[in-house]
């Protein structure tokens, strides 16, 4: 996507000759990638966390409020899914194009589904997690 840019912007201004369709690439590429990365920061936990609150709750608290956002992500993640998915099926009947490239759409919109579908099941795995931590000995602290 660097790549694009740059080469995008190096023809623009140097040779008067932009790449063609580079700017709806790099916004469908950005839309999966993003998505697609999600999945794989949320699964390391390498995701910004605000600790703060958390650190101070007692373990049964903090494994409690684990649970409240997971569910919460849960369902937005879910409606991501959902809507994707409507959008992807649209796309698809129609035979939505994009409009310099002429690339079907459709297959992006899955892609980005299938991202999020991803998040979605690590945030089951997180929900889970602290579900059990919350039942049990380990989350009493």
């Amino acid at each position: 996507m660097m790549i694009l840019t740059t080469l995008d912007v190096a023809g623009r201004y140097f040779f008067s000759k932009p790449v063609p369709g580079a700017m709806e690439m790099s916004s469908f590429m950005l839309a999966v990638f993003s998505m697609m990365g999600m999945a794989h920061t949320h699964q390391r936990g390498s995701n910004v966390r605000v600790t703060m609150l958390i650190r101070t709750l007692p373990p049964r608290a903090a494994n409690f409020l684990m649970v409240i956002t997971s569910l919460l992500t849960l369902q937005v993640v879910a409606a991501i899914v959902w809507y994707a998915v409507v959008m992807g099926m649209e796309e698809f009947h129609s035979n939505a194009t994009t409009d310099a490239l002429s690339i079907p759409i459709y297959p992006l919109e899955f892609l980005l589904a299938f991202g999020a579908a991803l998040l979605g099941l690590e945030v089951i795995i997180n929900l889970g997690d602290a579900l059990y931590r919350l039942f049990t000995a380990q989350g009493q602290g």
